[in-house]
């Protein structure tokens, strides 16, 4: 985010009512976040007013400021680049002003690394790709379906049925592994929002084995209220944990 503050006057108490209440949107990201861009701040005064404002709001946030060689050919430190303190960026570099402009160029290297989640790991097996007519025959062939001996007793009786059911699955449907990555986290997701997900993609199949503009607008309709429900139920989550921790910073 670039942030530009015109340094033909002092900054005002409403330039810092609008930079903490943009803050507080930011702190809410699960992304990382870059504050930069032309403060004019003299932060390299400590002793002036606006500077000490400035950096009890960034610590109030938990925010770090990176630059600190002059920006500017005044001498002065106006160009600034603010990340989150658990977000330092490396090889901060203030190349001297007066090349383009009278600002400095400032570049830096920011260590964003996406964490890959660990595979998991399901043993399943594929029903639906099954022949119904190759199952029926293998039932009919098999001890399930002939004459049950007079002297087996129950346990006997569950051992058959086991062995030749898992037999029949076996040779059928064979276990197989898949692996999948889980999804990202999404506690506000909860039953009606998977009830909402679940009647969206029956309107779905119903519409690709159809192709009834009926049953298409039926689907689409359906998938817009569910957008809008999860909307509503990201929001209402957000809202209760910030309601929550209203007294933390």
């Amino acid at each position: 985010m670039n942030i530009y503050r015109p340094g033909s006057e002092k900054p005002s108490s409403l330039f810092f009512e609008e930079l903490t209440s943009l803050l507080e949107m930011m702190v809410v990201y699960s992304c990382p976040v870059v504050v930069g861009g032309d403060f004019n701040l003299h932060v390299q005064d400590e002793n002036d007013p606006a500077t000490r404002r400035f950096a009890s709001l960034l610590s109030s946030f938990d925010m770090v400021q990176h630059v600190h060689d002059p920006t500017h050919l005044c001498r002065n430190t106006l160009d600034l680049v603010v990340t989150f303190s658990d977000r330092v960026p490396d090889d901060v570099t203030v190349l001297p002003p007066g090349a383009i402009s009278d600002n400095s160029l400032i570049t830096c290297h920011l260590p964003i690394g996406a964490d890959s989640p660990p595979l998991t790991e399901r043993l399943v097996r594929g029903w639906r790709r099954v022949d119904r007519d190759a199952l029926r025959r293998a039932l009919a062939d098999s001890q399930l379906c002939s004459t049950v001996p007079a002297d087996m007793d129950v346990d006997q009786l569950f051992d058959t049925y086991d062995t030749v059911l898992h037999g029949i699955a076996n040779q059928l449907a064979p276990i197989h592994v898949i692996r999948r990555r889980p999804g990202r986290p999404t506690p506000w997701f909860d039953a009606e929002c998977r009830s909402a997900r679940r009647e969206c993609r029956r309107l779905e199949r119903r519409y690709q084995r159809s192709h009834d503009p009926a049953d298409r607008q039926h689907w689409v309709a359906s998938t817009h209220r569910r957008f809008r429900l999860y909307r509503a139920k990201k929001e209402q989550y957000w809202s209760d944990r910030l309601m929550q921790c209203g007294s933390s910073s």
